[in-house]
């Protein structure tokens, strides 16, 4: 689900309606994303998620990204370039602790052409 932003808006909010975990706060400027995160004493709070093959954009001055998210299932979950056309998509993967534990994290990978 989303609102509408103002078109100079720089911060849009953008939720999947299959589940809360993917929930996102996109800078619409440059790309970043993060992505809502429950702490294990029950407060949310915003993780920064990695976005891999986004040009890094030195001085922002307009919104040039968006989300897509369907309805069906959270893998046709999209970041776009609306300047560009490139695409990135939402995958899983895995990350280790410090003492060799993994975990899951979501990430955004460039979309085939």
């Amino acid at each position: 689900q989303q609102t509408t932003a103002p078109p100079n808006a720089r911060y849009e909010i953008v939720q999947s309606e299959l589940a809360a975990k993917w929930t996102f706060r996109l800078d619409r400027f440059t790309g970043h994303v993060a992505q809502v995160v429950e702490t294990d004493d029950g407060r949310n709070l915003w993780d920064e998620m990695e976005v891999v093959g986004t040009p890094r954009i030195s001085s922002p001055t307009r919104a040039r990204f968006q989300i897509f998210t369907s309805g069906l299932a959270a893998r046709h979950t999209f970041l776009i370039d609306t300047d560009t056309g490139k695409t990135g998509i939402l995958v899983k993967g895995k990350h280790t602790h410090d003492d060799g534990t993994e975990y899951e994290v979501s990430r955004w990978q460039p979309f085939d052409r």
